[in-house]
């Protein structure tokens, strides 16, 4: 598969120790993922650090119904066009093929119009203008420029037609993106599922998904329903640091169709239903949290610690750590301020990472090694 790369989809690595950790650092340092609004999350990437993943199945779900059919509909020269886009896409981030980056104003809005476009069928008026060159592109024009494979923004905020132009361009590439992973022999993976995984009553995955629902109630007070997609992934004979073997589910919940406006990560040992990680990854339930400058943050790291240190004893049994270290670096909403402190923490060989928020003292992740 030549120059066609899903970044969503991480599959069959083996990864060291110390590159597990470097990675989860990064992570939760704020490196940037394939979707901008991501960067507003904590938990990022995190997932590809704790033991191989790969491909994960898709059932059907009527949360798409509203949007496939114009997805499907599109004429041969706009599918075409979307597929060189794919094709040209080396991007690490998203937002590294925006002519600038979002505004904290913006990213709401695309929150508020995400969730009409995909649940309620709010469309744009017209389709987001694709040009060869800049010097076709007008004035304050949103649009996609083909010679530099960059999407152009507005020099002001963006209004919500042209939000919505952008949201439809994005779900048209997302679209075609899949169609030829596919055609390649490859199902998409996470953050390119547009169904949750079909279940079947009494298996391993259906009983997964009960202990991942469970958590997500005593964790976050939440219990989900049909209007988010679910992906169910099951690994049998999975090896941690330890050289213990389990039978590893990785379990993603996503709001509210494919707009991504909120989900939460979980990784659970099947063989006895034991959580691994939890954490909260989704921008739209944390984009309007208090943010703090760093010397503010100091004064209620004591305090977060603590609730860092109450959820590991809950959930792992462990007390007493060896060494603490925090940071600042995992949940900022805007250079020099920081809405969340992150804990690694050492507990006879084990490493425990943690984030909670500033605010109101909330678990945004919580992992093991």
């Amino acid at each position: 598969m030549e120059n066609r790369i899903n970044k969503d989809l991480i599959s069959n690595i083996e990864i060291d120790e110390d590159m597990k950790k470097t990675l989860y650092r990064n992570c939760i340092k704020k490196r940037r993922t394939a979707d901008f609004r991501f960067r507003y999350s904590g938990v990022l990437t995190a997932l590809i650090i704790v033991i191989v993943f790969g491909v994960f199945s898709i059932g059907t779900s009527a949360a798409i119904i509203s949007f496939r059919s114009r997805l499907a509909n599109m004429d041969t020269e706009e599918f075409d066009s979307y597929a060189a886009e794919v094709d040209a896409d080396t991007f690490i981030s998203t937002d590294e093929g925006f002519s600038r980056e979002l505004t904290i104003k913006e990213i709401k809005k695309v929150i508020e119009l995400e969730r009409k476009y995909y649940d309620e069928g709010v469309f744009p008026k017209k389709n987001m203008p694709h040009y060869e060159t800049a010097t076709e592109r007008g004035k304050n024009e949103l649009a996609y420029v083909v010679s530099d494979n960059i999407v152009y923004l507005p020099e002001k905020d963006m209004n919500d037609e042209q939000i919505l132009e952008y949201i439809d361009h994005d779900a048209k590439k997302r679209y075609v993106n899949i169609l030829e992973l596919k055609a390649d022999g490859f199902e998409p993976g996470q953050g390119m599922a547009l169904e949750s995984t079909p279940l079947t009553s009494g298996s391993i995955e259906e009983k997964t998904k009960k202990a991942a629902d469970k958590y997500l109630k005593d964790y976050y007070g939440l219990v989900t329903d049909d209007s988010w997609i679910v992906l169910v992934d099951i690994f049998d004979e999975s090896e941690d640091k330890y050289g213990n073997m389990m039978t590893l589910g990785v379990l993603h919940y996503y709001q509210l169709g494919t707009g991504y406006a909120t989900c939460y990560d979980l990784y659970i040992n099947a063989d006895d239903m034991s959580l691994l990680m939890i954490g909260e990854a989704g921008y739209g339930s944390i984009i309007d949290s208090e943010a703090y400058t760093y010397a503010e943050a100091e004064e209620y790291v004591a305090e977060r610690e603590q609730t860092a240190l109450n959820a590991i004893k809950k959930e792992f049994g462990y007390e007493n750590p060896d060494s603490i270290k925090y940071d600042f670096e995992g949940f900022n909403l805007e250079d020099g301020k920081t809405a969340s402190v992150n804990f690694e923490m050492e507990f006879s060989g084990r490493t425990v990472y943690s984030e909670v928020r500033i605010e109101d003292s909330e678990l945004l992740f919580l992992s093991r090694f």
